[in-house]
């Protein structure tokens, strides 16, 4: 059976038997190269227990005080003060109720005492100046006491000093109503360099040369002019000393004393307006020592 029929089913029969003999080679060679190695396991292993970390607590954060507020400070309040006991009046206060009820009418049965009080003042005065007098402060305070006289409708106010040897009837003090001047004031004397002593020769009617006095007779002679004095009418007489004070604006002279007046003083400044004056008897005192005997020389006629 030669036919072509034949030859063809017998050639494809070939060749598919030379293709899965190939097949099979190639399939062997593959398994012998690469071997799969499968492992049983034996046992099964644990992990290790991994060791938690130890917590460590966190405080709670302190909560932040609110600032303090310092209070302020209360005051504390002073004590009440310590009553002072009312010291009992000065004796003086019977002999000045009488002198109110005998010299002056007052109703004896309404006369009282109304106050009483311990006081301190800088000057002899005392408190109640009297107009152009000079006051002494060096030892001051000057203590004493104040007292008042009532009869219900009037007042009268005294002062005393601390032994009540001295006693100034306060509301009996009249100002100045009349021509007035400050000699310190007027003639320009703060400031002086000097104060020369001058003293008037009868025989010649002119002034000559005592001494110059000392800058603290100086200074206090500045105080005591140093206050209103009262201006009078001219009255004919000669004066004895003169106190020619270097002042800044030039010489100004002062003329003092004469035999009807120990204290007149005047000048030929225009502010004594033709009058003279009455100074302080402190002048006195700080001339006296200048003079023969401490007595000034006797003008003309002069009478003690």
């Amino acid at each position: 059976m030669n036919s072509p029929l034949r030859i063809a089913v017998f050639a494809v029969g070939a060749i598919a038997v030379v293709a899965i003999i190939v097949a099979f080679a190639l399939f062997g060679s593959d398994s012998g190269t690469d071997e799969v190695l499968v492992t049983n396991p034996t046992a099964t292993t644990q992990p290790l227990a991994t060791a938690r970390p130890t917590v460590t607590p966190v405080p709670p954060p302190t909560p932040t005080p609110e600032p303090t507020s310092t209070p302020e400070p209360t005051p504390t309040p002073p004590p009440p003060p310590t009553a002072t006991p009312t010291p009992p009046p000065p004796p003086s206060h019977a002999q000045e109720m009488a002198r109110l009820i005998f010299e002056h009418g007052v109703e004896g049965g309404n006369l009282s005492v109304i106050s009483v009080g311990a006081a301190q003042w800088p000057d002899e005065s005392l408190g109640c100046p009297e107009p152009g007098i000079f006051y002494e402060s060096e030892n001051a305070p000057y203590a004493g006491f104040i007292y008042v006289l009532s009869d219900r409708s009037d007042t009268w106010e005294y002062h005393t000093n601390e032994d009540d040897s001295v006693i100034v009837r306060c509301d009996e003090i009249e100002p100045f109503t009349g021509p007035k001047v400050n000699i310190a004031q007027a003639a320009g004397l703060r400031g002086s360099t000097g104060v020369m002593l001058m003293r008037r020769d009868f025989s010649t009617g002119q002034f000559e040369k005592i001494d110059p006095m000392t800058q603290d007779e100086l200074i206090r002679l500045i105080d005591i002019f140093d206050r209103d004095i009262p201006l009078s009418d001219t009255i004919n007489c000669e004066t004895v000393f003169r106190l020619d004070f270097e002042t800044p604006s030039g010489l100004q002279s002062i003329e003092w004393l004469c035999e009807e007046d120990k204290n007149l003083a005047t000048g030929t400044q225009g502010f004594w307006i033709g009058m003279t004056g009455t100074v302080p008897v402190q002048v006195g005192d700080l001339v006296g020592p200048y003079l023969t005997g401490g007595q000034p020389p006797e003008p003309p006629g002069f009478r003690p």
